[in-house]
C-alpha cells in the first residue's frame, strides 16, 4: 500500500501494457473453442404451427356460434391470419434451408 494517500500501486517502470493485455493476465477461464452449429431444417417446424392454427381455424369455424353468444367471434379472424403468415413463413424457411443445405 503507497504511503502517499493514493489507493493506486505505484507504476512499475514498463508495465504500459494494453487493456487487452492485463485482461489476459487476469481472467480465470481458458479460451475454449466455439461450438459447432447446430444444423436443423425450419421449415417443418414452421409448418407445425401452421397446421396449429388451421386446426384452430377450423375449430373457430366448429363453434362460431359459441364465440359470437361470448363476444370472441374475432378469434376466427386470428386463426385465418395465423394460417396466412404461418404459409408464408413456411415458404421463407424452405427457401432458407433449400440455401443452407445445398451442397458446395
Amino acid at each position: 500500500m503507497p504511503t502517499d494517500g493514493t489507493s493506486q500501486p505505484p507504476a512499475s517502470p514498463g508495465s504500459s501494457a494494453s487493456p487487452r493485455e492485463a485482461y489476459q493476465r487476469v481472467k480465470r477461464t481458458p479460451d475454449l473453442p466455439a461450438p459447432e452449429a447446430v444444423k436443423m431444417r425450419m421449415a417443418p417446424i414452421a409448418a407445425i404451427g401452421t397446421l396449429l392454427w388451421a386446426v384452430a381455424l377450423v375449430l373457430t369455424q366448429i363453434f362460431r356460434d359459441e364465440l359470437a353468444d361470448s363476444g370472441r367471434e374475432w378469434w376466427g379472424a386470428c386463426a385465418l391470419a395465423g394460417v396466412v403468415i404461418g404459409l408464408l413463413g413456411t415458404a421463407g424457411m424452405a427457401f432458407a434451408d433449400k440455401r443452407h443445405f445445398r451442397k458446395p
